[in-house]
């Protein structure tokens, strides 16, 4: 593995890398320029490497179904194939192989490896605010209304009572067009 550098932004002039001097320098040592650098925990850690797969050493052992040379550690949970020890992605207690932890990704079924994640109950209460003042609130009730039927099943936020909050806003739409509606005709003043 390379030594790690840290270059001034400048003149791309490696600097010192004891990490109190470096969170120390405001300037280039070799051309002044200004620099700020903030270093992280992380900086003094050693790289994590994983762990070798191991050459199949008989015939009664199992290969890596992606490594036909490399022993068979364990069974990916999803599909059955085994998988070597640089096959095996171990996420959440279950191990995947490359081609499913993909499909994983891509179906956001392992919430572990998500990023982010869309709050429609907020979405739904800025449709309303939007909606209500510049448009009406007969729109706002439909809108609402596509954007909780669309998004009902959608995987709740880490805040509590996400769902809640998208039926209300969705019945504060409906209330408030019915009202608008009521007032329009004449019933009420």
């Amino acid at each position: 593995m390379p030594a790690r550098e840290v270059l001034c932004p400048a003149c791309r002039r490696s600097l010192p890398l004891e990490a109190s001097v470096l969170a120390g320098l405001t300037q280039c040592p070799d051309c002044a320029a200004p620099i700020r650098i903030a270093v992280f925990p992380a900086f003094n850690r050693k790289p994590v490497t994983g762990q070798a797969a191991e050459r199949i050493t008989g015939e009664a052992e199992a290969a890596c179904f992606f490594h036909v040379s490399k022993k068979a550690s364990v069974p990916c949970d999803e599909c059955g194939r085994f998988l070597c020890a640089l096959c095996d992605f171990q996420i959440d207690n279950r191990h995947l192989c490359p081609p499913c932890l993909e499909a994983a990704q891509q179906k956001r079924s392992i919430t572990s490896l998500e990023r982010t994640r869309t709050r429609w109950d907020i979405i739904a209460w800025y449709v309303n605010l939007a909606i209500l003042t510049c448009i009406g609130a007969p729109v706002a009730a439909l809108a609402n209304l596509v954007i909780t039927l669309l998004r009902w099943k959608a995987p709740g936020s880490r805040v509590a009572n996400t769902r809640l909050r998208l039926i209300l806003a969705t019945l504060f739409a409906v209330a408030a067009a019915t009202l608008a509606g009521l007032s329009m005709f004449g019933v009420i003043g």
